[in-house]
This record gives C-alpha cells, structure tokens and sequence, in this order.
C-alpha cells in the first residue's frame, strides 16, 4: 500500500501544482515555538526532553487518526495517510523552481533568478547569475532530499507518522531560534533523520550518474558513513554528473546546463527509488 500511496503522491505532485498552496506549515511552527516558549525557564525542557515533547505532538495526533480511521474502514486509513504523505512533500515544486531559474538564467535575469535560487536553498542569496547558479547547483540534492527524497523513506519506514516526523524536523531546523542546547540537539536529531535517505541517495547518484566521479570528491570511503550528510549530497551529486559535459560553460556564462544535469540526476534517482520499492513490494519484504 505504500507503493501506491507514494505512486499517487508523485503523480499529484507533477499533475496537479496548485497543490503546494494547500502546504501551509505555519500552524505546526507556531505551535511549537509556543511550547518552547511557554516552558523554555524550566531546566528540564532545554534540551531532548523538550525537543521530544514539541517533536512527538504531531507524530502522536497523526498515529491517534490513522489508528481510528484504520479501525473504521481500512480505506479511511489508507486516504488519511495519502493525504498526509501529499501535504509534506514539498512545499514547492522542485522540478518548477529549478525551470523558472534556468529561465532566468538564460534571460540574465539576476534578480529573478536570486529569486528563485533562494527558494531553492530555503533562504535568502545574493551574487551574480554564475555563483547563483554554482550555488543552486549544489544545493539540488540536499533540496531533493529534505523536498521529497528523505520524506518517502520516512513514509516506507513508518508510514504517515514517518512522513510528518521527518517534515516537522526539518522545519524546526530551518527556523532557528532557539537556545544553544535545544539547537545542538535539533541539529543532531536532524542529521539522524537524513542521514539513511542521503545515503541512499548518494547510492543512486553512483548507479544512474558516474560511479568513478561520485566518490572522486570524496576525502575516503568512510566518507559514505561518517561525513555531513549534506554535505555528501553535495559533493556526490556535482561530481555524478561531472562527465555529463565535455566543457565547462563559456567564460562569463553561468552554468545552466550543469543545473539541468543535476536535476535530471535526481530524476533518474528517483525512478531508482521507486524500481527498488516495486521489487521489495513484489518479493513481499516491504513494508
């Protein structure tokens, strides 16, 4: 049932694009932050107890509706978790984000196009259309994963509570905020949780990108355990489409075809992704 739920999440989110207006995440986010504030003077909270007491909220309502829906009609379990699973996707389109940047890269237009290199990254970028483009270059895969990658292997793992989980983290950490402590453990809870998805995506990029040129950044193969994750995307996934062209951009010209391959990497990642679900549905060892 997960195979479907993710094949029709997919298929929403290509088809359909008004669909990442519904995202609205700010009612999760205010809700913590007033937990957090509402009890950040007492010793106990600033910490992992706080962080597991905001972080299992949402966790425990969506569990409390599966299982109630679940016990109702098996379908009314498996719609809710669909819904679920569509709602924390995203919030954008990556795939629409990278088009309207190459388009404005093409246009030489820099102020659009810091425009959307900051939708991209999550944050606000400044710079010429050739390091904006470097930048969103490397950012492609650490987005790809936090956007939808990350958010699917949470969902195979523990289904709608899996996929919410992973979603509320990743935002809490991109907020910021919060106290030294609470922000220690939010960033370690945060590289636990993208940490299996990275590597497997690090893991497709070899298969469906240049296996040599996907390690050549690499310091060691420890590397594939012990480094950031983020930073593994990154460096994985320019160096698996590295032999994707034969030279560089033109001097003074942004690197719009290396963005593209990128993009496409994750593309043909995620159909890895998905052939690799199919095969453990079929064989009856997914979940």
């Amino acid at each position: 049932m997960n195979l479907i739920s993710i094949l029709i999440a997919l298929v929403v989110e290509a088809l359909y694009k008004p669909v990442s207006d519904y995202r609205r995440y700010d009612w999760l986010l205010d809700a913590g932050t007033k937990i957090y504030h509402k009890l950040s003077d007492q010793s106990w909270f600033d910490g992992s107890p706080g962080l597991i007491l905001i972080v299992a909220l949402p966790c425990f309502a969506v569990w409390l509706i599966t299982a109630m829906l679940a016990g109702v009609a098996g379908l009314f379990g498996f719609l809710f978790g669909l819904l679920v699973l569509i709602y924390c996707i995203g919030p954008r389109d990556l795939l629409d984000d990278v088009k309207k940047l190459t388009a404005a890269l093409q246009a030489d237009d820099a102020e659009a196009a810091r425009h959307y290199t900051s939708e991209i990254l999550g944050h606000d970028v400044t710079g010429d259309v050739i390091s904006l483009a470097e930048r969103a270059k490397e950012s492609i895969p650490v987005t790809a994963n936090t956007r939808i990658l990350g958010i699917l292997f949470w969902f195979m793992l523990m289904g709608p509570v899996g996929a919410i989980l992973f979603r509320y983290i990743c935002l809490l950490y991109h907020q910021g905020g919060w106290s030294s402590r609470f922000s220690h453990m939010l960033e370690w809870l945060y590289e636990i949780m993208i940490w299996p998805s990275a590597r497997l995506s690090v893991a497709g990029f070899a298969l469906t990108g240049s296996f040599v040129d996907t390690v050549s950044n690499w310091q060691s193969s420890a590397d594939f355990w012990q480094r950031n994750s983020e930073e593994l995307l990154r460096v994985s996934g320019i160096g698996a489409v590295r032999h994707e062209r034969d030279e560089p951009p033109e001097e003074g010209q942004p690197d719009i075809e290396g963005v593209q391959n990128v993009l496409a990497l994750m593309k043909r990642t995620l159909i890895v992704w998905l052939v690799a679900l199919a095969l453990l549905t079929l064989t009856g060892l997914a979940l």
